[in-house]
């Protein structure tokens, strides 16, 4: 096993983890609900991980252009510490989906940011562990960064729309 393969099973491990803990967090079989503040814990994981992801990813960018010697060790760090915080992201997200229907809810920007997120692994799992080449690279780039700016686009809607103000 060469050093890639051990990085993409420790991606896979993240990923894997995510989604035991999803299903964990779907029934409740851990508690992520309670009160933190004027918050439930649920939201500040969201938030957590959310904001490092909306913060990280443009700093990620600058650091490689201008350290381009050290961009292993950057794309490792990007990979890694983006999986933990989409984990995050993750729970919040299952306890919504596992709600009761009379408390269910709306989910149309939170369920925006999911799906980009969960693409955004995707397309990152394509960008460093290409295996079948039927998605160029340039074109996968173009992907990822594309979902990135929908991201942007869904968290300004969805925390303007939880503030009320739209």
């Amino acid at each position: 096993m060469n050093f890639k393969d051990s990085e993409f099973l420790l991606a896979l491990l993240i990923v894997i983890v995510t989604a035991l803990f999803m299903v964990a967090a779907f029934l409740y079989w851990i508690d992520v609900s309670f009160f933190l503040g004027p918050l439930r814990f649920s939201h500040w994981l969201a938030i957590i991980g959310t904001s490092y992801i909306a913060i990280g990813t443009p700093v990620f960018v600058v650091l490689k252009r201008y350290y381009p010697q050290k961009i292993e060790v950057l794309v490792r760090y990007h990979i890694y510490v983006n999986l933990l915080f989409f984990l995050l992201v993750s729970i919040h997200f299952a306890v919504h989906l596992g709600r009761l229907f009379l408390f269910f809810p709306s989910l149309w920007t939170g369920l925006a940011i999911y799906i980009t997120l969960a693409l955004e692994v995707i397309s990152g799992f394509i960008e460093r562990f290409p295996s079948t080449g039927q998605i160029t690279h340039k074109i996968n780039r173009f992907i990822h960064a594309g979902l990135i700016v929908v991201f942007f686009l869904v968290i300004v809607f969805h925390v303007l729309l939880n503030l009320g103000i739209l």
